[in-house]
């Protein structure tokens, strides 16, 4: 994989994106726009990491649009969910038959998504566990001691799988910890059972994980929440471990920093929409599609919509 482009230089792609120039150079291409273009052009990218140190990297090649940087081998998608659909449409010239498509990306629906709408390319579905974010300056912050992503092909076929494989030696050599997963998709329904939890009941309440530990009922909301979550994909198929929510549990009540707080809730106390949509919307929607019973996440998805009703 001699061309690769990394679209959405924000927490996760920053992470991603610096690693990748730091060791592959001129054969790394970035997708930003507006200011942190500009920023990144004249101040290069810098990563601020408990894990992988101090450094800034200046990318050969940092564009908008992703036609003028040609087909290209790998390309990790590191956007929104609610981006996703323009940046297939962009991203179409430069997807070639074989070019790997990785979303890094909340949520379940990604890798399905990009299949219809794409057409065309090697998909790679991943899960990606860190703690990071893009500051004021366009600078990435990584906190804690791992960063790591589980992969593996979108529908398990043998040019899938191939793919996963180089990606995974790839990002490894790079200094990024990536596994390919026998099932990926289990691996991205894990996390995405704790988020439901996790971004769903910080959000709706305006509160940190120390705040939900120390109020009863909202603790069991938050079991609730992933219980049901669980339910869903139990009926859609993706095998989960049966402790999986009381383990989830542990590390989000115990093992977690109390003062943490989650993507959605700071997009909330910001007065912005966000992921709402992912982390609980398509919870709901999916759950009665399937006839699965989820009246907690009902409950906080309406919470989330009425308080999310008073942003501009």
């Amino acid at each position: 994989m001699k061309k690769i482009m990394v679209v959405g230089v924000g927490g996760v792609g920053g992470v991603l994106a610096a690693n990748l120039v730091k060791k592959y150079g001129e054969s790394v291409s970035l997708i930003a726009r507006g200011p942190r273009k500009e920023s990144l052009r004249q101040n290069g990218l810098t990563l601020h990491s408990d894990l992988y140190g101090e450094f800034t990297v200046h990318p050969a090649c940092i564009e908008e649009d992703p036609a003028l940087c040609g087909v290209q081998d790998l390309i990790l998608i590191c956007v929104k969910n609610g981006g996703l659909q323009k940046v297939c449409q962009q991203i179409l010239p430069v997807v070639g038959e074989h070019t790997a498509v990785m979303a890094v990306m909340n949520g379940v629906s990604a890798g399905q998504e990009l299949a219809q709408r794409l057409g065309k390319g090697v998909l790679v579905d991943s899960v990606i566990y860190t703690v990071s974010s893009a500051g004021s300056d366009y600078s990435i912050t990584q906190k804690g001691s791992y960063t790591y992503l589980n992969i593996g092909s979108h529908t398990d076929s043998e040019e899938g799988k191939k793919a996963a494989q180089e990606i995974a030696d790839l990002l490894n050599a790079a200094g990024v910890d990536c596994k390919v997963s026998r099932n990926v998709q289990a691996a991205i329904w894990k996390k995405y059972v704790l988020n439901c939890a996790f971004n769903v009941a910080t959000a709706r309440w305006g509160y940190t994980i120390g705040q939900l530990a120390a109020d009863a009922a909202k603790r069991a909301d938050c079991r609730a929440l992933m219980a049901e979550a669980a339910a869903v994909a139990a009926k859609m198929g993706v095998p989960l471990p049966e402790d999986l929510v009381d383990k989830h549990m542990v590390t989000m009540m115990e093992n977690t920093t109390p003062n943490s707080d989650s993507s959605l809730s700071r997009d909330f106390d910001a007065g912005k929409v966000g992921e709402m949509e992912v982390f609980s919307g398509y919870i709901v929607r999916k759950a009665a599609e399937l006839g699965v019973p989820a009246p907690v996440s009902r409950e906080y998805y309406e919470g989330l919509k009425a308080r999310a009703a008073g942003f501009i």
